[in-house]
């Protein structure tokens, strides 16, 4: 399912307008698209909601959100939503290279949610970890505990990959606790909410 399409490309880093204002990807999240053979796979690091107009914020309508699609049906049209993301790489033959891919990103591709296979294949390392934390303006503390936490559920709640990725994120980090710990918590936090009990 389409989720959104780049409309801005600076170096490793991927601006998209989201197809839908009410589903866009949420930090954390795998997403990918085609490049001829290529399939490139990337990390939300952002989202944004603002009005289609430049310079203009959208006003308060003291309304819920039913009222809001009843009495202004055509808000869509004149919000819009962004997501950012950042390349961590991209699938060839089935195998994945972390690294920019060869050819150039193109504007206006189609960008898709990443299936549980191409997760795998993304975070079988902790290369994918270093090309979010590498990267200008993101808040690590809050997308990285995300990203960790859809590669746990893609390997069926494996423990012991969160603590081999817990070893390499330390290690990217230079061993500084004051944000390994957050990170480590916040993600803590997400496994206790999808463990059996």
């Amino acid at each position: 399912m389409i989720v959104g399409e780049i409309i801005d490309i600076s170096f490793t880093q991927l601006t998209c307008e989201a197809r839908d204002l009410n589903n866009i990807p949420t930090p954390g999240r795998f997403i990918k698209f085609e490049l001829d053979d290529y399939k490139v796979i990337g990390c939300v690091t952002r989202y944004d909601v603002g009005s289609i107009s430049e310079g203009e914020y959208p006003r308060a309508l003291w309304k819920s959100p039913e009222e809001i699609k009843k009495h202004y049906p055509q808000i869509d049209q004149i919000l819009k939503g962004y997501f950012k993301c950042v390349v961590l790489g991209y699938i060839v033959d089935g195998k994945f290279v972390g690294c920019l891919p060869d050819k150039s990103i193109r504007l206006h591709s189609l960008v898709e949610l990443a299936t549980q296979k191409e997760i795998l294949l993304a975070t079988q390392n902790g290369l994918f970890l270093n090309s979010v934390l590498k990267a200008k303006d993101i808040d690590i503390i809050e997308v990285v505990p995300w990203m960790l936490f859809f590669a746990y559920l893609a390997r069926g709640k494996d423990y012991y990959y969160i603590e081999q990725m817990g070893k390499s994120l330390n290690a990217y980090l230079k061993y500084d606790l004051n944000l390994l710990e957050p990170i480590i918590e916040r993600l803590e936090n997400l496994i206790m909410t999808v463990q059996e009990g």
